[in-house]
């Protein structure tokens, strides 16, 4: 049970920090946007509307970005614990398993009310990439080398 704390939380926060400066160099900078409004919109999926009208909700969504990654993360150690090949082939399973953590983000915006169905197109590739390839594959790569030395 330890060692999939550790790996969840050593994959999250890797895992998270990257999703993360993938989406600012693909979505945030491009736009101008501001990092202080994405990290409002993260928070707003999580308790409403309400962390839109103050910028100190900001913080709140950095954290709520960072238990998501963790509790994902955790998850995967926890299959990859119980199924093998998952950690043998971890280039693959990690972008399966990005593919699905987008799918279910998605529906979990959808029933927040944070998010448009269906999204623009540039925008759901982008999304899906970077779950897939900027949040699966660390998560996988880090849970596959961690369950080498344990």
């Amino acid at each position: 049970m330890k060692v999939l704390w550790r790996q969840g939380v050593a994959a999250g926060v890797t895992g998270g920090i990257i999703i993360g400066l993938y989406l600012a160099l693909t979505t945030v900078i491009p736009a101008h946007g501001s990092f202080v409004a994405a990290g409002q919109w993260v928070a707003s999926a999580a308790i409403g509307k309400v962390a839109l009208t103050s910028p100190a909700f900001a913080w709140l969504g950095l954290g709520i970005h960072f238990i998501v990654s963790i509790g994902w993360a955790g998850g995967y150690a926890y299959l990859a614990q119980r199924q093998q090949f998952l950690n043998a082939r971890w280039l693959v399973s990690g972008i399966v398993y990005g593919v699905v953590v987008y799918c279910f983000m998605q529906l979990l915006l959808i029933g927040a009310q944070a998010e448009v169905f269906p999204p623009p197109a540039f925008a759901a590739i982008d999304a899906l990439i970077a779950h897939a390839l900027f949040f699966g594959v660390p998560v996988a790569f880090i849970v596959a080398r961690m369950s080498r030395k344990t």
